[in-house]
């Protein structure tokens, strides 16, 4: 009985080496493809959290433009154009102008050139991220 165990026992590592000798010929004849998958993964990210900040940044900036040119009294029934802007417009005006540019600065120095113009390197990086 006992040698029995033993002989099930080797064909169970058997099985389990020769299906791990499989996966680890199929991952390396996947590795290129999925190396290119990932640069276009973040390729696609980069440009998308790129354009998500710019846009907001827009936005914001409209918003400070808006709050400038706003009409200095809000009242409709009043002909006086009183020396001060209301407080909500001055409110909007500065948040709108700080947020947006700082918003669209991000966006600028976030951008990560390596993944359009070295994808190696960008992909070496990477992995070394992912390793740590």
């Amino acid at each position: 009985m006992k040698e029995e165990l033993q002989l099930k026992l080797v064909e169970v590592i058997d099985a389990i080496q020769t299906t791990a000798g499989k996966a680890g010929e199929f991952a390396l004849t996947q590795l290129p493809q999925i190396a290119q998958e990932y640069v276009i993964y973040g390729r696609v990210k980069t440009a998308v959290l790129t354009l998500l900040l710019l846009l907001l940044g827009g936005i914001l900036l409209c918003a400070a433009v808006w709050a400038y040119k706003k009409p200095w009294n809000s009242s409709p029934y009043s002909t006086d154009r009183g020396q001060l802007r209301s407080e909500s417009n001055y409110v909007v005006m500065m948040l709108g102008a700080v947020f947006g540019t700082l918003t669209t600065v991000t966006a600028i120095s976030s951008f990560d050139y390596l993944v359009w113009f070295a994808p190696k390197v960008w992909l070496i990086k990477e992995l070394a991220n992912l390793v740590k």
